[in-house]
């Protein structure tokens, strides 16, 4: 990511960090959550901060994030850049800065952010479950079934 920021800004020299949100989500408890490591060697004390998250869809990651941000000091501003925003669904009033892509998508899909370090290629997929599968499916079947008539 930090390779990639300094692509789009044409130069390297800003002061990057990462930030596990494992411990600040609301569903560490209900979830089996294997925790990153966060490396953030500065104190975000008075200074602008520019929060980074791949999808955002309901808000509840960017609220952890900004739980566990406070643990490093208070920002004199933090501004939220996505490369996906969803849109639809927000469960919090969280609203980026700065957006990627906009992506309309519905409950049941979902958006996966590869990179070509990890995954080979650089790409954004809509993904459908096996719920949104069986609605697609009905969706499909005809909405008049002929009915049996008497003799």
């Amino acid at each position: 990511m930090r390779r990639e920021l300094g692509r789009i800004l044409k130069h390297d020299e800003f002061l990057y960090g990462e930030l596990d949100i494992t411990f600040h989500r609301d569903d560490f408890r209900q979830r089996t959550l294997a925790p990153s490591t966060t490396q953030l060697d500065l104190s975000l004390e008075e200074r602008k901060v520019v929060l980074i998250d791949d999808v955002l869809y309901t808000g509840r990651s960017i609220r952890a994030g900004l739980d566990a941000l406070l643990s490093f000091g208070r920002p004199s501003a933090v501004q939220l850049l996505v490369l996906v925003d969803r849109r639809f669904e927000r469960e919090l009033p969280i609203t980026p800065d700065y957006v990627g892509r906009w992506v309309d998508s519905i409950a049941g899909q979902r958006v996966s952010v590869e990179w070509k370090e990890a995954e080979g290629k650089d790409q954004v997929l809509l993904l459908t479950s096996g719920a949104a599968d069986e609605r697609e499916k009905a969706a499909k079947e005809p909405v008049h079934k002929p009915v049996p008539t008497r003799k």
